[in-house]
């Protein structure tokens, strides 16, 4: 037994070491379900922060320029989509790769399912419908039955506390979300059967909800999965009408996590597509910003933006969680059995680093800042500065790095004011951090 229990935690602690990315973007299929015929391309305002893989073709268009990705692009496909352009975008973090692996997406969420009914935090009441609402450390959801109005009088809630990084939630039913989590020390995990409504911001207190940055200090994370579809809700929260409304609606909808939807699509509500009644046949309803930082999964390419009947949906704000890169969130691979609980992840030894960290301060700056980073095995360090044109501007070094913790000065006199972009690479992680030049 002794040795059977010690084979099961090498298998475990070697799984551990080649644990799943989670990607900025991951499609199976690159094409809309909702609109078969169409295909949906990266364009020159798309900027792709994290790495990027598709099985199915990849297809891109020169309109106000090529888009940019920072970190590599694979697809399972021979080449780019047919008619996209050549190149097909700007390639940062190194030439797209072909023919990749395919990653198989799973049937259902069964490790998540699996945690949570061991955890006792398995939702179900058949016939009925649920209603979530995080505030800090914990999350209230409400259940009342299907098809009926919503109701946050009753008694009819189950509290939850976040205040772990083992916490994993269940939901069987549909479920309306919504909510800001606490910066530090918790963590919503949290899988569902049926389609997700984001009826208003799903993000970390203190994000920038402007442009996604997290706020200092941050430890808390989140990362939502649907069996089906995960949908930016037609609420007024979200920017119903921005520009229709009587006054102005003036809404965005931020998410600070990342987004799973492994048998559909992330998309948003009432396309004002034919037939649809949605405003009207003519009028469109462009609304405000998506802003999000983290990663988007999803089984078909879902729309947050149709060009249709003049265009109705939001402009995309993404940037990428570079601090959960290889977070088990329990999709495509067991829950890691050993993650560290948030009480005891911030005690380390800076001379053995057991994660990379990557601190860039003070930012804004005045012609120089610092770049404080650890590594938690020795190797290779790159870091370079782009400008906004994707034009490398400075090479900061390329050379080996012992494990442990290092700096390195960046000194931006000669450059003129404006936003630059630091892009850093060692042997297991690849980071890039906006940098704001000031004089």
């Amino acid at each position: 037994m002794k040795t059977l229990t010690l084979a099961l935690f090498s298998l475990m602690l070697g799984t551990q070491l080649f644990a799943m990315d989670n990607f900025f973007w991951l499609t199976q299929f690159e094409t809309s379900q909702q609109f078969p015929g169409d295909i949906s391309r990266f364009f020159g305002r798309d900027t792709l922060w994290g790495p990027v893989h598709s099985n199915d073709w990849i297809a891109t268009q020169n309109v106000g320029g090529l888009p940019t990705s920072y970190v590599r692009v694979t697809t399972s496909k021979p080449n780019f989509r047919a008619g996209s352009p050549n190149p097909a975008m700007h390639f940062l973090g190194g030439a797209p790769v072909f023919n990749a692996r395919e990653i198989p997406f799973p049937a259902s969420l069964i490790y998540l399912r699996q945690t949570a009914q061991a955890q006792n935090q398995f939702l179900i009441v058949e016939g009925h419908e649920w209603y979530g609402s995080v505030n800090g450390d914990q999350v209230r959801f409400y259940h009342y039955p299907e098809g009926t109005a919503r109701d946050t009088t009753t008694d009819e809630f189950v509290d939850l506390a976040l205040n772990s990084f083992r916490t994993v939630i269940f939901v069987d039913g549909r479920l309306d979300l919504r909510g800001v989590l606490a910066v530090q020390g918790c963590q919503l995990l949290l899988g569902c059967s049926q389609d997700i409504r984001l009826v208003d911001n799903l993000m970390i207190e203190g994000t920038n909800t402007t442009n996604g940055s997290l706020p200092a200090g941050v430890t808390s994370r989140i990362a939502i999965a649907s069996e089906h579809n995960i949908v930016v809700a037609n609420t007024w929260e979200n920017g119903r009408e921005n520009k229709t409304g009587t006054p102005p609606n003036n809404r965005d909808i931020v998410v600070t996590g990342y987004i799973f939807a492994i048998g559909g699509s992330f998309q948003f509500e009432q396309m004002n597509d034919v037939n649809d009644p949605y405003i009207s046949p003519t009028n469109p309803d462009e609304r405000g910003n998506l802003v999000m930082t983290g990663g988007i999964t999803q089984y078909y390419r879902g729309y947050v933006h149709r060009s249709n009947r003049g265009g109705t949906g939001y402009n995309k704000v993404y940037h990428y969680d570079e601090r959960n890169r290889r977070w088990r969130t329990g999709v495509f691979e067991p829950i890691d059995p050993f993650e560290e609980d948030v009480i005891s992840s911030d005690v380390s030894d800076p001379l053995f680093p057991k994660r990379f960290m990557l601190n860039v301060a003070p930012n804004p700056f005045n012609a120089s800042t610092t770049i404080r980073f650890t590594l938690p095995s020795a190797g290779m360090v790159r870091a370079r500065v782009f400008d906004v044109q994707g034009r490398e501007v400075m090479q900061l070094v390329d050379q080996q790095y012992a494990a442990g913790s290092h700096v390195l000065q960046f000194d931006g006199a000669a450059l003129s004011s404006g936003v630059y972009f630091l892009s850093f690479q060692s042997a297991d992680n690849v980071s890039t951090h906006k940098l704001l030049l000031l004089k």
